[in-house]
Parts: structure tokens; sequence; C-alpha cells
């Protein structure tokens, strides 16, 4: 039941959190490779969406032509360098739309988001549910399991845990006299 919950919990979250936008002080040059400056002019909307706010400085080497000039944060954990650097990669490695908050919307079947914000979606998830040995009563338990049914993966909650078990083995079920099903 906690791993079921936190699943939807998780994929509610990823939906619904907004991160802020904390400007920096001081604008910090990226040190960026030709081709991640190049996935970087190309994603540039992606990463603004992911709440970094990048300028470019033509008269720079090449190399450091993107300083990083706002990072995103949401109550505690202020993401940095490192996170708009993991996701600037992600993007190079996935050629597609990546989102911290849709990442696992439904309609967002290729997206990606930083490992740290899914960390932190997980975390909060997880602390939000249903704990291991909750009583629940039936309401509770069908609403638990009527929120698998509209998740895009609800196989497993964010830390692995399987959200479901087998009850039954089916090959082993015989039905007689209806010819519907037979064993392997």
């Amino acid at each position: 039941k906690h791993a079921a919950d936190e699943k939807y919990n998780f994929e509610s979250l990823s939906q619904s959190t907004t991160l802020n936008i904390q400007p920096l002080l001081q604008p910090l040059r990226l040190e960026l490779s030709p081709e991640e400056e190049v996935i970087v002019s190309m994603h540039m909307n992606t990463i603004r969406k992911n709440g970094f706010v990048l300028a470019e400085d033509l008269h720079a080497s090449p190399g450091s032509h993107y300083l990083l000039k706002a990072v995103p944060f949401s109550k505690n954990i202020t993401f940095g360098v490192q996170d708009v650097k993991e996701l600037i990669c992600m993007l190079s490695d996935s050629q597609g739309d990546c989102s911290i908050i849709s990442s696992y919307k439904m309609d967002k079947t290729d997206s990606v988001c930083p490992s740290r914000v899914r960390a932190m979606f997980a975390s909060r998830a997880c602390r939000m549910s249903t704990m291991i040995g909750d009583p629940l009563t039936k309401t509770e338990m069908k609403k638990i399991l009527k929120n698998l049914t509209g998740l895009r993966s609800p196989w497993n909650c964010p830390h692995g845990r399987p959200t479901m078990r087998h009850l039954a083995d089916l090959t082993s079920i015989r039905f007689k006299g209806k010819g519907l099903c037979r064993p392997l």
C-alpha cells in the first residue's frame, strides 16, 4: 500500500509542483564543450522551463558563451551549476524535450529530469504517503488502487519497490468445460 500510494503522490507532485526562480547576485560563467553550447542554444526554452535562466555572451571565448543568471528552488532545495549541466547532458543524450515538472505526465513518454529533482519528488512523495502498518478503510484501499489506474507507469514506486503483487498464477488455474484457458 505504501509503494502504490507513493507512486501516485510522486507523479502528482511532478505534475503540480512549481519551482521558484532565484536570481543570482553574480552570474556564473558555464564552462561547456562546443557540443553542449549547441545543445543549450537548441533547447533554451526547455532549460528556461526548468527554472534555469541563461544569458549568452557572444564576445566570450568558445566554451564560455553562457552565463547562469538564475536557478530554480523549491522549499529548502536550491539547484545550481551541476544541475543545469546534468540537464544539458540529458538533453544531449535524449535529443528530446525535458522538463523538471512535467517529466512524468502521461503525454511525456520520453521526458527525463535531473536526478536531484527526481530525488526531491521521491522523498516528498514517500513522506506524504500511507505508511506500512497504517490501518486503511475499504474506501481508502479502493482509492489507492483507483489512483494506480491513471498513472503512466504504475509498476514500481520511485525507490524501485513494486506497487502490486500477483495473487494467483493464471497458468495453474484450470477452466473446466469452457476451454477458455489451458495450462501451458
